[in-house]
């Protein structure tokens, strides 16, 4: 949900991640390491990845994929959480009670992204958004 996320962003989220690992690695050993850290470890390098492998991805989670897509478009494309009026901890706290709902508001915020394209007469959709087209057929 860091928009926009440049270099020095990935490498801070990078960064983060490596000490949660870090942290949680010397209180678990392999045997009780659990699905969400090996998750977390698999989103660390994603977060350099080209938007064209991430459709390759597959040990992360496609809603994390998709949230993570709109971090890298321009601003015409909203993050669901704006399209819904929301600030991102009211987001992210809805992310954690509807986890089977997330797809279908990405999906929605497409639509209105779509609408508003269209409305404004735009001449092109943003680059991004052929990549999370792919991902939400997929």
């Amino acid at each position: 949900m860091v928009r926009p996320l440049g270099e020095g962003g990935k490498m801070k989220i990078a960064t983060d991640i490596a000490e949660m690992e870090r942290v949680l690695g010397g209180l678990l050993d392999e045997h009780t390491v659990n699905e969400q850290f090996k998750v977390l470890r698999a989103f660390r390098a994603v977060l350099f990845l080209s938007v064209e492998d991430l459709s390759t991805v597959r040990n992360v989670p496609r809603p994390m994929l998709l949230n993570h897509l709109f971090s890298r478009a321009g601003d015409a494309l909203l993050s669901p959480y704006k399209v819904a009026g929301w600030t991102p901890p009211q987001y992210v706290a809805w992310l954690y009670s509807h986890p089977y709902e997330v797809v279908d508001m990405i999906q929605g915020t497409i639509q209105w992204y779509e609408d508003m394209i269209r409305e404004s007469g735009a001449p092109s959709f943003d680059p991004i958004y052929p990549h999370i087209i792919k991902l939400l057929q997929s």
